[in-house]
């Protein structure tokens, strides 16, 4: 029965609203526990703290981050200056995204069950407040129109763009799936009408005046002191592709391998291997090349969800392994990574509900509550910034000599100053040190309030501690 136009939006079934409202509640439950660390805090700082100008033609070339985060955070964090509304605005995209699978996921119903709740979807790029929180919602809405690129190639094209305006790794997914989309057009090119051949050429040709506009925008800088090497090392390569293929998958080399052959198969049969590759390879490359943190994972696990979605698309009678049971196995294979997944989700998400994941709001907090946001207070490290977004001003006098903007410069002209002892001749009333060496250096005149603990969870473990430690001029 085809759906009546009014109702688009509406779910299939009853299963389908069952799975996005426990993706909500559970997603709520975790989500009013976690506290934005330092890279969440730097997006929002970034957004308030810069004019359209400088966000656009300054500030991104020091981030790496193309700028579309940044622009959705801009109106928010002027209008609602209350910090939290990031999780707010976080909590809206991964719900629709979660919306948008269950609606239009072509996945057998075993699969669409469990892939919202898997580590990326529920937790690493929904919880935690990044820029990553768009990709899952545009890579599924260009799955959902994947059949449709031909006839609807100004939306593909735009959410194309988008797409590699959110990261430049996925913007490696984009550049494949338009190459990809650019043989099929070739391959059919005289069977197209003119006006669509028209169309084909000018996507075509904004896409790629929009990749060439994004590459000098965010060209780095001879000042930059974020990732600014290149490494071509081949054995770095090797070991980049042999481990992080592992980690996407089950973080044990023998399945992940095994994982990794049924998957390659399956696409081959479906005919959406190149597709793969491109994206995958292309990303790895830039990993090993350029820079690669754990959480990057999650572009190559969507880099892989993504020919999936293509390939359940694709009628039966396309395959090249007509075998019936190559199929259990693919879908078992596949429920295999997603309960790992899960499994990965559950254990981040305790973690994240019972301790604190990053201790900024804890010392926000004192500071506040014992009337210290005037005092003179100075702070080391980048992961300090993780407090400054609980306040409409900079409050830290060694960071920009205590004025806006607030954000972290990653340049090498950055004069924040992070050595303990210049600070101390400063004598401030609050010192905060971020990601303190343990034991805990006394100071003298100093009381030593706390050691606010935190932890960056990721996965089954601690990836990173996010403490700081605050004193007090007691003279």
């Amino acid at each position: 029965m085809s759906k009546d136009k009014r109702t688009w939006w509406k779910l299939s079934n009853k299963a389908d609203y069952l799975i996005v409202g426990t993706y909500v509640v559970l997603f709520v439950l975790v989500l009013r526990k976690h506290e934005p660390w330092a890279d969440e805090a730097q997006a929002w700082l970034i957004a308030r703290d810069s004019g359209l100008f400088e966000l656009l033609f300054q500030r991104l070339r020091y981030e790496g981050h193309p700028g579309l985060w940044y622009l959705i955070l801009m109106i928010p964090s002027r209008i609602f200056p209350y910090y939290p509304t990031i999780q707010v605005i976080c909590f809206l995209i991964a719900v629709a995204g979660v919306y948008v699978f269950v609606r239009t996921s072509p996945f057998p119903i075993i699969l669409k069950i469990l892939f919202p709740f898997t580590y990326f979807i529920f937790y690493q790029y929904a919880i935690v407040a990044r820029s990553y929180v768009l990709l899952p919602l545009l890579i599924f809405m260009i799955g959902s129109i994947y059949p449709q690129k031909s006839e609807r190639i100004y939306l593909f094209t735009l959410l194309l763009c988008l797409l590699a305006y959110t990261s430049v790794f996925s913007a490696l997914i984009a550049i494949s799936v338009m190459f990809i989309h650019f043989l099929h057009t070739l391959k059919s090119w005289k069977g197209l009408e003119p006006e669509n051949r028209k169309r084909q050429i000018i996507s075509f040709a904004v896409f790629t005046i929009f990749l060439l506009l994004m590459a000098i925008q965010l060209w780095q800088p001879l000042d930059s002191s974020f990732a600014k090497n290149y490494h071509f090392e081949l054995n770095r390569i090797k070991s980049m592709s042999l481990n992080v293929l592992d980690e996407i998958f089950f973080e044990v080399k023998p399945l992940s391998y095994l994982a990794l052959a049924i998957s390659c198969l399956w696409f081959w049969s479906r005919r959406v291997l190149l597709l793969y590759f491109l994206s995958s390879l292309s990303i790895i490359l830039l990993f090993a090349i350029k820079y690669y943190n754990s959480w990057h994972q999650g572009i190559l696990f969507l880099a892989w969800i993504l020919p999936m979605w293509i390939s359940f698309q694709k009628p039966d009678a396309t395959e090249r392994i007509p075998w019936t049971y190559f199929n259990r196995i693919a879908t078992i294979t596949f429920t295999a990574v997603f309960i790992t997944h899960i499994y990965w989700t559950y254990s981040s998400s305790i973690s994240d509900y019972h301790g604190s994941y990053s201790g900024g709001q804890a010392v926000a907090n004192y500071i506040e509550g014992n009337d210290l946001s005037n005092a003179k207070i100075h702070a080391t490290s980048f992961w300090s910034t993780s407090i400054l977004p609980f306040f409409n001003k900079n409050i830290f006098a060694n960071h920009n000599n205590g004025q806006k903007p607030a954000f972290w410069f990653w340049s090498d002209n950055n004069k924040h100053n992070n050595n303990l002892d210049l600070i101390l001749e400063k004598q401030p009333d609050l010192i905060i040190i971020g990601r303190p060496t343990e034991p805990l250096t006394k100071i003298n005149g100093y009381q030593t309030i706390d050691l606010f603990e935190s932890n960056l969870y990721w996965k089954n473990r601690v990836k990173e501690q996010n403490h700081f430690a605050v004193y007090l001029k007691t003279e």
